[in-house]
């Protein structure tokens, strides 16, 4: 599966849907939340939407 995920750094911006930086990711759900966690760890983003490409 394919997955876009789009990061926010405030709660007004993922509020009106302005992302950060946007990235396309494959690999299973799962695999996808271990990422997101990870890359929320080690930068400024607070939100995200993750959306299943395929």
């Amino acid at each position: 599966m394919v997955f876009e995920i789009r990061y926010y750094i405030t709660e007004a911006c993922y509020r009106n849907g302005t992302p950060a930086y946007t990235e396309r990711i494959e690999g299973t759900r799962d695999y996808a939340i271990r990422w997101i966690q990870n890359k929320l760890k080690t930068s400024n983003y607070k939100y995200y939407d993750l959306i299943e490409i395929k």
